[in-house]
């Protein structure tokens, strides 16, 4: 009886029973008003039987719940407990093999393996050991002195541009930071592109007590950071920046986009000049103009630097600029710097 009951009324008996007793309150409340006293105290006790009835069968059946989740994972770990009996059970009928059983012959093997590819690690790590530190090592730690020089010699006391990408690498930085105490009271450092480059040779010029830097640069987003680094140093008075967009041109009867001319055809006296643009995006040999273009604007004995030399391009313009001869003047081939070519106008 008590089970057809319970499938009858299913989960539905809390709120079956909730409903009883709010209706044995509202007869208890009419029978109060009625005058029937008695009447409404046993219809309010019936209402309160039902909500403890009701509460306390709710709570036997989160109990029973709980006992049948309890049950499930005792005869979960029961079972898992009897397949690791059996395993062990199983190692040990083989470990009592004299020949060591097949258990043995899978160990033999995967430590044979083991040791073959543990010796064929060791080779591959001295392997690569000894090229990074042919190649990557000591070129990494030659630019991490440049950089440390720079700051030593110069004492940068605010943010500056950070190296990498396009910029110049700290060693061909460190080589033009020199040569500025080598220029003349009066020298004119001219610079195709901007970046921390520029800064740091303010910086130089700053130190040294002469000199002023002129910068070119056709990107306004890159103009205008270099001009605010150059501001967070108070060196406005020692470089600027020119925002030259660049236009056609031919040289050499090559058609090439180099900056606007008003920006560089004034310029006289140019004792250090640093071509480290346009960048290559802008087209093959987008640098090549710079040699032809500022000869005659280059000192007797000035120094010209061409970065990224190491790429073809550039290897090319600078094998074209030692070949020619614009208005007597020619290049001389210095030295290689990391990256940067250097060369000595001769008149």
């Amino acid at each position: 009886m008590q089970r057809a009951i319970r499938a009858l009324l299913g989960s539905r008996w809390p709120l079956l029973g909730m409903l009883g007793a709010f209706a044995a309150v509202v007869v208890a409340v009419v029978m109060a008003a009625t005058g029937g006293l008695a009447q409404a105290a046993l219809a309010l006790l019936l209402g309160l039987t039902l909500i403890g009835l009701v509460v306390v069968g709710a709570s036997a059946r989160e109990a029973e719940q709980r006992a049948r989740r309890t049950e499930k994972q005792v005869r979960s770990l029961t079972e898992a407990i009897e397949a690791v009996g059996t395993s062990v059970q199983a190692v040990a009928e083989r470990q009592n093999d004299p020949s060591g059983g097949p258990l043995a012959a899978i160990i033999g093997a995967q430590r044979l393996d083991a040791a073959v590819r543990h010796d064929e690690l060791v080779a591959l790590h001295h392997e690569l050991r000894a090229d990074l530190h042919a190649t990557l090592t000591e070129r990494q730690l030659a630019e991490l002195s440049a950089l440390a020089n720079l700051y030593a010699m110069l004492g940068a006391d605010d943010e500056v541009p950070a190296f990498g990408g396009f910029a110049a690498s700290p060693r061909t930085v460190l080589r033009l930071a020199s040569l500025v105490r080598r220029l003349p009271a009066d020298a004119l450092i001219v610079e195709c592109g901007s970046g921390s480059s520029t800064v740091w040779l303010a910086l130089a010029c700053r130190r040294a007590g002469k000199g002023r830097v002129v910068a070119l640069e056709h990107h306004e987003l890159y103009a205008e950071r270099t001009r605010e680094a150059l501001a967070r140093h108070g060196l406005d008075d020692i470089a600027e920046v020119r925002d030259a967009p660049l236009e056609p041109v031919t040289v050499g009867g090559e058609k090439h986009d180099w900056y606007a001319a008003p920006q560089w055809n004034e310029l006289r006296g140019i004792d250090l000049l640093f071509v480290d643009g346009p960048p290559g995006s802008v087209g093959p040999r987008s640098r090549f103009p710079a040699f032809p273009l500022l000869a005659a604007a280059l000192d007797d004995g000035a120094i010209v630097a061409l970065d990224d030399a190491q790429r073809q391009d550039e290897a090319d313009i600078a094998a074209d600029w030692l070949a020619e001869t614009v208005d007597g003047i020619r290049l001389a081939d210095d030295e290689m710097v990391g990256r940067t070519r250097f060369f000595t106008v001769t008149r």
